[in-house]
């Protein structure tokens, strides 16, 4: 369920516990809520860009009962955390899934008003739900004052890496990149406040540690856990980000950072990015402020008609930039995370800025519109996504790149 003193539940998207706490209130059993959250999943890849889905696979997870048994469970046992559901046994794995298929769960009165909540005002209710997270859980709440949504000490917290490229031509090797990453690491540190202070001796002990245990463990098992360069890349820096964390007073996992951004992120607190302007890093942000008071919490946000008129002003710039330097199309997420990273919102609120704009809702009195296309521009990170629209015409599709053109008058 965790890891560590600091750890988080296993709950990758909020939005199961939304799924899960609605089908247990109309008293489905445990196979029933595991359907529900089939059609959930499902639903988000249909509504996906990009190629259908194949509907033979929607069928294989709806006859897999051991299909997302894991994602129930720790939707349920969070649930029941929270005090929205009655504490009850739950499977241990999969293969134990079979002698629970029938069992049913009882909501609390907290957890009928909160789904009755989501029915009437879903953001309400997610903020309802923000309190019991972060006091239920010591690492969020943790996560949320390393990066400054929690008390005024920091807007931003920034971790950098030590791209592969950056060795010489000539000894690109798993033995070069240790030795160099703690200098590197440590320089970067001392050019700027990152939020996070480690002396160079000190980061190389603690990422050639790391790869030692990880190296250790999987040779036990005659397994090598460093086939790719990227493989190798990423260890070192789920390294550096627990050693980030727990100077800035945060014992989290790498895997519980993970969960931890992506909460943030959905509740519209903080975000992150890898591809912002200037040197490779792992950059986290706040896009609220938050005060604790007693068992509540008070919450202002960066979000809103201001602050997407302001993201449409950044994006402006950041396109007429790249226009200069010979770049009339711009990637979306590169767009994107410069813009966010400047104004410290959340990515969202640059989407909802531009398709505002696209659907005539913003922007009106501005000489310029935004233009997007469907084509890409380079190889697209695996941690970057686009914009996404629907129309009744040409459904849900994916816009990999973005310009500024003047409108056309009359």
């Amino acid at each position: 369920m965790t890891v560590g003193g600091q750890g988080l539940p296993r709950l990758q998207e909020l939005a199961y516990l939304e799924t899960i706490a609605k089908a247990v209130v109309t008293g489905l059993p445990f196979e029933g809520i595991r359907l529900a959250l089939v059609d959930h999943i499902w639903s988000l890849r249909q509504a996906s860009p990009g190629d259908p889905p194949d509907p033979a696979e929607y069928r294989t997870w709806r006859n897999d009962e051991k299909k997302f048994v894991r994602n129930v469970t720790d939707a349920l046992k969070e649930l029941m955390r929270l005090e929205f559901i009655e504490n009850s046994m739950l499977p241990s794995s999969g293969t134990s899934a079979y002698a629970h298929k029938d069992a049913t769960y009882r909501t609390t009165s907290a957890g009928l008003r909160w789904v009755s909540l989501l029915e009437s005002d879903r953001r309400a209710a997610y903020d309802e739900l923000l309190p019991r997270l972060v006091f239920a859980h010591r690492g969020f709440r943790c996560f949320l004052s390393a990066v400054g949504v929690i008390g005024d000490s920091r807007s931003s917290f920034v971790i950098p890496l030590l791209r592969w490229s950056k060795l010489p031509p000539n000894n690109r090797t798993e033995a070069a990149y240790r030795g160099a990453i703690g200098d590197y690491v440590a320089g970067a540190l001392a050019s700027s406040d990152l939020g996070w202070h480690a002396e160079a001796f000190e980061i190389g002990e603690a990422v050639n540690a790391y790869l030692d245990r990880v190296l250790a463990r999987a040779q036990a098992r005659d397994k090598n856990p460093f086939q790719t360069v990227r493989a190798f890349t990423q260890t070192c820096e789920e390294a550096l980000v627990r050693l980030a964390f727990a100077k800035a007073g945060c014992s989290i996992d790498y895997v519980s950072m993970e969960i931890a951004r992506r909460w943030s992120r959905w509740l519209g607190l903080a975000s992150y990015t890898y591809h912002a302007p200037d040197p490779y890093a792992l950059r986290f942000w706040s896009a609220a402020q938050m005060q604790l008071a007693d068992d509540s919490v008070i919450v202002h946000r960066r979000a809103g008609g201001d602050w997407r008129d302001r993201a449409l002003a950044e994006l402006h710039d950041h396109c007429q930039q790249a226009r200069a330097a010979g770049t009339t199309y711009v990637p979306v997420w590169e767009a994107r995370a410069a813009v966010c990273w400047r104004l410290r919102i959340v990515d969202d609120e640059f989407d909802r800025a531009v398709t505002d704009m696209i659907a005539g809702r913003r922007g009106e009195h501005l000489p310029w519109r935004v233009h997007l296309d469907q084509v890409s521009v380079g190889s697209i990170p695996s941690s970057a996504s686009p914009v996404t629209l629907t129309t009744a015409t040409a459904g849900t599709r994916a816009y990999n790149v973005v310009t500024i053109v003047p409108k056309h008058t009359k």
